[in-house]
């Protein structure tokens, strides 16, 4: 069974490259012969170039010299990241021709018997103004069948009006599952049926399974910071656990820019060595989801910092754990649960479970 895989493969980002690789190879497990689309919307033209890095900034500054100042400032973190997340796409990724836009795509359409929504931020209207109807299969030949795998909205405040226009092509889905429990929500307010909450693909694979991925690093016994906001307080947390234990602190940034103060930063290391990162972590301290998932799936302690949106993601999934509290907004709180042991091997048969839901799911949305 040939199945087309649409997801975020084509951004910089581990938790993006990581999805992707377990979505591929859980529904390789399954039978499929999976095909990655190589899709590149409208935001993702020239990605990594001084001309996209000006843009980004245009909204945010009026100055041209400004924004010119600060994509050149950025280009040498955008060249080191290509390096990083380009070999590793192309070693582990199956991928298609690459489509540059939906017209290409609903002109010369991937040859499949199954076409797949992948996980991570697909439904999201937020980064371009508007939903791109690619990642809602419109491409796909109508008689063929349409399934979504933990598809995420990316936030909870998406209101009935701006996804009605989207529910002819969810309408031509025979199964859908989300990530997070407000997206079946959203769902639910557009009389959208056939849909289920389950967990990210990440957590279908074991620990033994991504540690064969991971790649050996020095660090050890360190506060790891992994922050996507530079406004939360994710550096301000792990340098208060830092003063109380002792332990140093290691930041993975994504820019040269981005540094922590009285710690050590990391700039853009392999993807394979992310996973090392956590595996290896005293704590983890992040306000991203998946530096959340990983540190469940890896049994590493975390405090998940909470920013000003995008936070129901990671609160579905310490939710089905029964950890809503290592969410936090607070340097106090933090403090508070940083005390608190994590059972682990309560949380592990929480996700036993649940990734035994998530695997049964795609096997009768497959079938």
């Amino acid at each position: 069974m040939k199945l087309s895989l649409i997801t975020m493969q084509g951004v910089y980002n581990y938790g993006s490259a990581l999805q992707t690789y377990a979505s591929q190879k859980v529904l390789t497990d399954l039978g499929c012969e999976v095909e990655v689309v190589d899709y590149y919307p409208n935001r993702m033209r020239n990605y990594g170039s001084l001309k996209q890095l000006y843009t980004d900034a245009k909204p945010f500054h009026k100055s041209t010299w400004k924004c010119m100042i600060i994509a050149i400032c950025k280009y040498p973190s955008m060249i080191k990241l290509k390096k990083v997340f380009v070999p590793f796409a192309e070693k582990y990724f199956h991928k298609t021709m690459v489509y540059n836009s939906n017209l290409e795509l609903c002109q010369n359409p991937p040859i499949a018997d199954v076409y797949c929504t992948g996980s991570d931020q697909v439904w999201n209207d937020y980064l371009e103004g508007t939903f791109d109807e690619s990642y809602f299969l419109n491409f796909a030949p109508e008689r063929a069948k349409k399934i979504a795998f933990s598809a995420s909205f990316g936030r909870d405040d998406i209101r009935c009006e701006g996804i009605a226009p989207m529910r002819n092509l969810l309408e031509r889905y025979s199964a859908i599952s989300v990530r997070e429990e407000s997206g079946l929500k959203i769902l639910s307010d557009i009389d959208v049926k056939k849909k289920k909450c389950v967990l990210d693909p990440t957590f279908l694979l074991s620990k033994k399974d991504w540690m064969s991925l991971a790649i050996p690093i020095e660090e050890s016994d360190y506060i790891l910071v992994y922050k996507l906001h530079e406004d939360s307080l994710t550096s301000e947390i792990a340098l208060a656990i830092a003063q109380r234990t002792g332990k140093k602190v290691v930041r993975i940034s994504s820019d040269y820019l981005k540094r922590i103060k009285n710690g050590k930063t990391i700039v853009a290391p392999k993807v394979e060595e992310f996973i090392s990162y956590i595996a290896n972590a005293f704590v983890v301290v992040t306000d991203s989801f998946h530096a959340t998932a990983f540190s469940l799936n890896l049994n590493v302690p975390f405090v998940s910092v909470k920013w000003k949106m995008f936070n129901d993601r990671i609160e579905t999934v310490l939710h089905k754990v029964g950890l809503e509290r290592r969410s936090v907004s607070t340097i106090e709180d933090a403090l508070k649960v940083y005390d608190e042991k994590i059972n682990f091997q309560k949380t592990n048969q929480y996700l036993k479970k649940e990734s035994a839901d998530t695997m049964l799911f795609l096997k009768e949305a497959l079938n």
